[in-house]
């Protein structure tokens, strides 16, 4: 039977347990993502089972600060991938409004040590703007990332496909669904499509740091719902992958931990 201590799901704990979490020694992780269409050979619900597994992973490692997962947010915004069945897509201000009602539903009882991570590029802007406005609105500063922003080093170390191999339903994503689960890839539905460098300035892979967006249409930009190439994926690369996600992650909260309450609360509350 588990400890309370090894219970990092914040609904497996009971209100009084939660009562009883140190607010100035608690962290609280909101893991963001998506369910959106990933190819003939991934599932759906790609994106966000990746972020709640790297910030369950995390939460496990960290003893300081006590770090909690609350329940992921499942749907992001989608737009760019309703040309295929099975995606779900929030507005924007649908997806500000969950992420405020979570968080004010916590400062109430005295929690404001939170961070967001996130597995879904399209959300990046809206998690941007968000955190801003709660800062403005709620009082307290949220810092928030995508989790393969953190790790581009390891991609570069572990890709082995051309630039344009690692955006979506590629080889990042197919290696860290074989590493861990790999009954939901489908390996007889594998397709690679590289997509078009649009511009010299244009970013079309997680390893590259191209400074222009250009919205995509994945309907009109992709054969099948993929941009790159799953064809050298392994559960290796997929193992390497989440174990720098976690190990950064980890970094990252326990140096969060070290910030005071006031670093964390804006100057005006």
């Amino acid at each position: 039977m588990s400890s309370q201590r090894d219970r990092v799901e914040w609904q497996l704990h009971s209100w009084k347990e939660i009562d009883g979490l140190d607010r100035d020694e608690s962290l609280l992780i909101i893991p963001t993502g998506a369910i959106e269409q990933h190819g003939p050979h991934l599932p759906v619900d790609t994106d966000i089972f990746n972020a709640n597994a790297i910030a369950l992973a995390i939460a496990k490692e960290s003893r300081s600060p006590r770090t909690l997962v609350l329940p992921p947010i499942w749907w992001g915004t989608s737009p760019h991938h309703l040309g295929f069945p099975g995606t779900l897509s929030l507005r924007n201000e649908t997806f500000f409004q969950i992420i405020r009602d979570v968080v004010s539903s916590l400062k109430p009882h005295g929690f404001y040590r939170f961070l967001i991570i996130n597995g879904h590029g399209g959300n990046a802007g809206i998690i941007t703007a968000t955190v801003s406005q709660l800062s403005e609105d709620l009082g307290i500063s949220i810092p928030a990332y995508s989790y393969w922003q953190s790790i581009r080093d390891t991609l570069v170390k572990v890709g082995e496909s051309s630039i344009g191999g690692m955006g979506h339903a590629c080889e990042m994503e197919t290696s860290l669904a074989l590493h861990l689960r790999p009954e939901s890839v489908d390996l007889k539905a594998l397709r690679s499509d590289i997509p078009d460098e649009k511009t010299p300035w244009s970013c079309i892979d997680f390893r590259q740091g191209g400074f222009l967006g250009i919205p995509l249409d994945l309907k009109r930009d992709s054969r099948e719902g993929v941009i790159g190439d799953p064809m050298p994926a392994t559960a290796a690369k997929g193992k390497t992958i989440f174990d720098a996600a976690v190990e950064v992650g980890s970094k990252v909260v326990s140096d969060l931990a070290k910030l005071s309450k006031a670093e964390l609360i804006t100057s005006r509350y």
